[in-house]
């Protein structure tokens, strides 16, 4: 994973932590509502993008102006939110190894079920609240269901960025 990318999580990260810090002495259940419905929007954001950023990254390297314009136009600029299998299905669009490898190594995990019912949480309470409803999840939800979409990312990073020169994992 690029550095910048990185970073991007690393921040995200740090920003809610620190909001899960404040709530802790916040007594004002409109401003833990507030918060609760940033962290969402900024949780489920950050993995959208970085993921997506992954696969660009990834082909931006061979220099082509029109695989780049497509890439920056249909991945890095479309609508694909963080569930298991947006992602898995982002990977198959390039390459079905890479759709194979990163399904085998999510399965593999002991926390897979969880890995996979925490990406689909997170997009279904965005949804709810981009749709002018209430979200379900707490603000601990949400933190919880973020640090699970990191270990997919890290897992859609490692098929992507360990692939060889001709796409195969």
């Amino acid at each position: 994973m690029k550095d910048a990318l990185r970073q991007v999580l690393d921040d995200c990260t740090s920003e809610l932590d620190d909001i899960r810090s404040r709530m802790q002495n916040l007594r004002l259940d409109k401003a833990r509502d507030y918060f609760t419905k940033y962290a969402l929007i900024k949780a489920s954001g950050t993995i959208e993008f970085v993921f997506r950023s992954i696969v660009a990254d990834y082909f931006e390297s061979l220099n082509s102006s029109q695989i780049n314009y497509y890439l920056e136009n249909t991945v890095r600029k479309g609508s694909l939110s963080a569930s298991y299998d947006n992602m898995a299905n982002l990977l198959k669009k390039f390459d079905n190894n890479w759709s194979r490898c990163f399904k085998q190594n999510v399965q593999r995990r002991d926390d897979y079920q969880r890995l996979r019912d925490s990406s689909k949480s997170l997009v279904d309470n965005r949804h709810l609240f981009a749709h002018g409803r209430q979200p379900t999840a707490t603000f601990e939800d949400i933190y919880g269901y973020y640090l699970d979409c990191l270990r997919l990312v890290e897992e859609f990073d490692s098929v992507v960025c360990n692939s060889n020169a001709d796409g195969s994992a």
